[in-house]
């Protein structure tokens, strides 16, 4: 063993200078009824130490008195402790009320006998749970130090262990708890998702029915509106021509009503178009297009809606595009009419097309108010207006569905745009089939 964990040292001490004690010693309780192996005992271990720190020898000259001791102080590490005492199995006695009444399993007990016959050994060893056998006889001061250090080496361990699953149970027991009441939580949460669950699923049919009720009504608007809006369009055009041939100055005043005719019809076919486009009940019929007729027609229905703004076209007679020619000539109307909408009488609205590699670019372009800069990243949602348009009427929602039919075609858009000097809006689409 090291010089620091087995140490046997008689100091050199006079009555004027005792051992000074400076950190709590190691208890020891020796039970025997004989005082000479007290003031022995005591004589022994006044003179050790173990770990720096000294001995403290209690005594107890009975079983009975041992027990009190015990009583009153469990955590005793080691115990000496004599067989024959008030009956000759006095010893043997005490160590069965240790382990068994008071179940203290710690305490080491170190049997000291003067009479090994009355106590042999072996049969003591085997039937008691005691953790070491000394004949008084043959216990030195080395001996007995040596027994002393491996019994409270031995306490010590234990006493580790059993703060350790304590420390363990208790650990256990709060973490039962927090199970417990994360579980409740858990619990409280997948009934609150339930309910939350029943609620988005409630929402879900109420919006379901009211799409179908909106579904509903634009197709009875749609319906209902185009008869009378297609009369009053043939009326304004034939009075028009009564009008010319009798001489009347009043074609601009019928051009007016058609085109206010016009831009309903056009505002129609944009909510359709939008809420079929929502719904994803539009398919594409893509075919080979060619862009200048479809640009100008376009651009005649917005001449009957704007026809004092000037209107510049650039667009190669041959050019074409992959795309569907009704949902194309709906954005095309769009885009047109927005810059029309947004840009002064008398002003400029160019169309362009041009071909970039495999792609066409279309180009609309005005002189108009402008978009914020704070506006363009939400331009193409839907219901959304610049912050500059309130002067002018509009739904928000032309963009958004212009944006989605050219997702569609797997094309791109483009804005750029600044306030107070105008906008260009540029779509790109495959020139010809992937």
């Amino acid at each position: 063993m090291g010089t620091n964990s087995r140490r046997l040292r008689f100091a050199k001490t006079t009555p004027s200078s005792p051992l000074p004690v400076t950190v709590e010693p190691w208890p020891v309780l020796v039970v025997d009824d004989d005082p000479e192996i007290h003031a022995m005992t005591r004589l022994l271990l006044r003179d050790m130490e173990f770990e720096g720190r000294p001995f403290l020898c209690l005594t107890a000259a009975s079983a009975a008195e041992a027990q009190a001791v015990l009583e009153r102080s469990p955590d005793l590490p080691v115990m000496l402790l004599d067989v024959v005492m008030e009956t000759p199995d006095a010893g043997l006695r005490l160590v069965r009320w240790v382990r068994e009444q008071q179940g203290n399993h710690r305490i080491r007990i170190i049997l000291r006998t003067g009479q090994p016959g009355d106590a042999p050994e072996r049969d003591v060893v085997v039937t008691h749970d005691i953790n070491d056998y000394k004949n008084k006889t043959e216990l030195t001061a080395q001996k007995l130090f040596t027994a002393l250090v491996g019994a409270l080496r031995a306490w010590r361990d234990m006493s580790t262990i059993v703060r350790l699953n304590h420390e363990l149970t208790t650990l256990n027991q709060t973490l039962e708890q927090r199970v417990t009441e994360r579980t409740h939580d858990l619990e409280q949460a997948v009934t609150a998702l339930g309910q939350a669950k029943q609620e988005v699923e409630s929402a879900l049919i109420a919006e379901n029915e009211a799409r179908r009720q909106v579904r509903q009504f634009l197709s009875m608007m749609s319906h209902e509106f185009r008869t009378p809006l297609a009369v009053i369009d043939s009326a304004a055009q034939l009075l028009r021509m009564h009008a010319e041939k009798a001489g009347f100055d009043s074609g601009d005043r019928l051009d007016t009503i058609r085109g206010g005719v016009q831009r309903l019809l056009d505002l129609i076919d944009t909510c359709l178009a939008d809420e079929q486009l929502e719904s994803g009940r539009i398919v594409l019929h893509r075919q080979m297009v060619t862009l200048a007729p479809l640009i100008e027609h376009a651009l005649d229905q917005q001449r009957l809606v704007a026809p004092s703004h000037r209107y510049r076209v650039e667009v190669p007679a041959g050019l074409l595009a992959w795309a569907d020619p009704t949902l194309l000539g709906l954005v095309l109307n769009n885009l047109i009419g927005n810059a029309v909408k947004y840009s002064p009488p008398e002003s400029e609205v160019a169309i362009s097309a041009v071909s970039v590699g495999n792609d066409v670019a279309i180009l609309v372009e005005d002189r108009g108010i402008g978009i914020p800069e704070a506006d363009l990243p939400g331009i193409f949602e839907r219901f959304h207006r610049a912050a500059n348009a309130g002067a002018v009427a509009g739904s928000g929602i032309g963009l958004h569905m212009v944006r989605q039919i050219i997702t569609m075609h797997d094309g791109v858009i483009e804005v750029a745009s600044r306030p107070g000097q105008g906008t260009r809006i540029t779509i790109r689409l495959r020139a010809s089939p992937p």
